[in-house]
């Protein structure tokens, strides 16, 4: 999972700012989604739905009393990220039920979800944890760039620094995991920090400008994606294994009409414009997913939770709700898939997504087929049609728990 990737950063989703010849390989070798929504517009509510399969709403929410004094205030300051601080351990991860199926599950990467012990990723189902817990470090020392700006790089459950480039070193460890457990099944995830800021290249003294910055570390990111996967060929593993390349938001930053790093797609990250929550995913598994091909029916990061569980022949309790939906019908090419309603809340803002038309706020409809753009407001010509998709958001909203107030 990369961090802050927008739809028009790749080759093979027509970007042509950087080359991306991995992950370019990586899509022509298996399916390219077109319609990848992420469940929130920044990080932590996106990483929530992917581990538990659940609407970032529906997670439950945190005490006050498990979080350390800093972090609640910090909290309190930013309810629009709340998964940031804490994600309860009442929350079953697909990680938990995996290793309970005999699966060696392991993380390299950004967890920004609980930067208490209490929240560490060791406590939600993974076996090895290497990388930092917050949102973001510097790319060299490895420093928060939020929170209690202190050293944020693990190994396990100790902080442990080490020397060398952050996309570097979470591709080694990421390499060393699938050689370590090449003889077992596993799960490996590995949220990435780029292209997400600071934009710090290899050379830490590096005075290009922003612009080339933020196409080296892309480019460097393509690069680990190509290490990774000659590191499941090498362990002749390629057929054994799905792998899945996609993004947690749109991207943070743009540069006019040099480069719309989003696309056609207008709005960027914390935006529920398309920009901020259509972004790039890539599924390839030989053999048993279609290669170069293109599928366009809407998908949501927590479908990947029910797919993964089905691939593993797992379940979760009868009285637990998913709300994602096993996708492997739909990549294969055995179904279209289902007809359901999006949704997305962020910052008081809502969206709900059915079929080709996307609704906002109760008040903006648009026809995605036809306008990708979200250029045209078709609801003074479509009133049936924005009572009945507000009527649907507003009894979806009923189902989530509420927060406690503030």
């Amino acid at each position: 999972m990369a961090d802050d990737l927008g739809y028009g950063s790749l080759g093979c989703y027509g970007g042509a700012q950087v080359a991306t010849p991995a992950i370019d390989r990586l899509a022509a070798k298996g399916t390219r989604l077109t319609s990848y929504y992420s469940n929130g517009s920044v990080c932590s509510p996106t990483r929530a739905a992917l581990l538990t399969g659940r609407y970032p709403q529906r997670c439950s929410w945190v005490p006050d009393s498990d979080l350390s004094a800093i972090f609640r205030a910090q909290r309190k300051d930013n309810p629009a990220q709340r998964w940031a601080w804490g994600f309860s351990s009442k929350e079953i991860t697909i990680a938990e039920i995996l290793q309970q199926s005999g699966y060696r599950t392991g993380m390299t990467g950004k967890w920004h979800l609980g930067y208490d012990l209490l929240f560490h990723p060791c406590n939600h189902g993974f076996e090895s944890f290497r990388g930092f817990m917050g949102g973001a470090v510097d790319y060299h020392t490895h420093i928060a760039t939020h929170g209690l700006r202190t050293l944020d790089w693990w190994d396990n459950r100790e902080l442990r620094n080490e020397d060398g480039y952050t996309t570097d070193l979470l591709t080694k460890h990421a390499a060393d995991f699938i050689t370590r457990h090449k003889n077992d099944p596993f799960f490996l995830y590995l949220p990435h920090g780029a292209p997400h800021t600071p934009l710090q290249v290899r050379d830490r003294n590096s005075k290009a400008s922003k612009l080339a910055r933020y196409r080296e570390m892309i480019g460097m990111l393509d690069e680990s994606v190509a290490a990774v996967v000659a590191a499941i060929e090498s362990n002749g593993l390629r057929e054994k294994t799905m792998i899945i390349f996609c993004s947690d938001n749109g991207p943070q930053m743009t540069f006019g009409t040099t480069w719309r790093t989003a696309g056609q797609f207008d709005g960027l990250k914390d935006s529920l414009h398309e920009g901020g929550i259509r972004v790039p995913c890539i599924v390839s598994w030989p053999g048993k997913i279609p290669q170069g091909a293109v599928v366009n029916t809407p998908v949501m990061t927590m479908d990947f939770f029910p797919t993964f569980a089905s691939l593993g022949g797992v379940s979760t309790p009868a009285d637990h709700r998913i709300d994602g939906t096993d996708i492997l019908p739909i990549l294969t090419g055995a179904d279209a898939g289902p007809q359901r309603a999006l949704h997305w809340e962020s910052r008081g803002k809502w969206v709900v997504r059915r079929g080709q038309w996307k609704l906002s706020d109760g008040t903006r409809l648009v026809d995605l087929d036809a306008d990708p753009a979200e250029s045209k407001n078709l609801a003074a010509a479509n009133p049936a049609l924005v009572e009945e998709l507000t009527r649907l958001h507003k009894n979806w909203i009923s189902r989530m728990p509420a927060a406690p107030a503030p």
